[in-house]
């Protein structure tokens, strides 16, 4: 069962997350005289607990490419961290309706940041390697200038778009972050820890905008609302953030593990490699030193 442990985890939490659309979201105070009905919403009614459902599905879904034999090879690795990408801009697509407000200051700062870093990290493998103080300053030269112009052409100002166009910019740059970092054959565990963190960070922030749900609800059913500060989130959304932290815990237990199988894959190799080197020396001096006693003999023949 130790074995499988990150595996339950990430598997559990992710179930978990799902099954929070059958339980209360949002409701007034208890301490407060209304009556349950109309003042809670479970998670099935309202467009909340469909995006909790789906985030925790996904989740469920990227877990299961993750454990695949296959996810080891770079290839695959890769394609899966991709799928994760696409996955969250399906949601985005699918749910956001309002156009949000993003970039300027430090926002604007830090995407950028990060879009130099994954495109530092793209064309890293193609600076020169004769010269290691060159290959740095040429590094570091390639993520300022691309940090300096995203900023200054794309995310300086305060931009209104659809959410699918924020998120797609941060699954690009996450799944960016996922398929450059070493080793490559956990670029599918790496996009799975930020898939959670991001999942989590979505449900975590929703629930101001599921306690004013809940106000808008009951003023268009009878015209009467309570007051904002006792509306309350309540087990739904606590169930799936206790979801998403096994899920994380999973995740990161995984990609552990996985690195832990990877380093010492390639520790063998090289260690394979070097037995079969010398090997291969023993063997050409033992070639040498028979090839030497045989002209010996033939001169002594002689």
């Amino acid at each position: 069962m130790k074995r499988y442990r990150p595996q339950l985890l990430l598997l559990t939490g992710a179930a978990t997350t799902m099954a929070s659309i059958a339980w209360e979201l949002t409701r007034m105070n208890p301490a407060t005289s209304y009556v349950v009905e109309p003042w809670s919403e479970r998670g099935y009614e309202v467009v909340h607990g469909s995006v909790t459902f789906t985030i925790g599905a996904l989740l469920f879904l990227a877990g299961l490419l993750a454990m695949w034999e296959r996810s080891k090879q770079p290839m695959y690795s890769r394609l899966i961290a991709a799928l994760m990408g696409a996955g969250a801009i399906g949601i985005a697509a699918i749910y956001g309706t309002d156009e949000k407000t993003m970039g300027g200051g430090f926002t604007g700062w830090v995407i950028a940041a990060l879009g130099g870093y994954v495109i530092r990290s793209a064309v890293k493998p193609y600076l020169p390697q004769s010269n290691s103080t060159v290959r740095s300053l040429l590094s570091i030269g390639v993520f300022a200038i691309v940090t300096v112009a995203l900023n200054a052409a794309v995310l300086g100002t305060p931009r209104d778009a659809l959410p699918v166009v924020w998120v797609s910019i941060g699954a690009i740059l996450l799944v960016g972050l996922a398929v450059t970092g070493k080793p490559t054959a956990l670029a599918a565990n790496r996009m799975l820890i930020f898939s959670t963190v991001a999942g989590g960070a979505a449900i975590s922030l929703s629930a101001a905008a599921a306690r004013n749900h809940l106000l808008e609800s009951q003023f268009a059913l009878d015209g009467i609302v309570g007051q904002y500060k006792d509306t309350q989130v309540t087990s739904g959304y606590f169930i799936a953030i206790f979801g998403i932290l096994l899920s994380f815990v999973g995740a990161v237990s995984l990609w552990a593990k996985r690195r832990d199988i990877i380093i010492n894959q390639q520790r063998a190799e090289k260690q394979r490699a070097a037995a079969e080197a010398s090997a291969a020396e023993i063997q050409a001096a033992l070639e040498i030193a028979q090839q030497h006693q045989r002209e010996a003999r033939s001169q002594q023949g002689g």
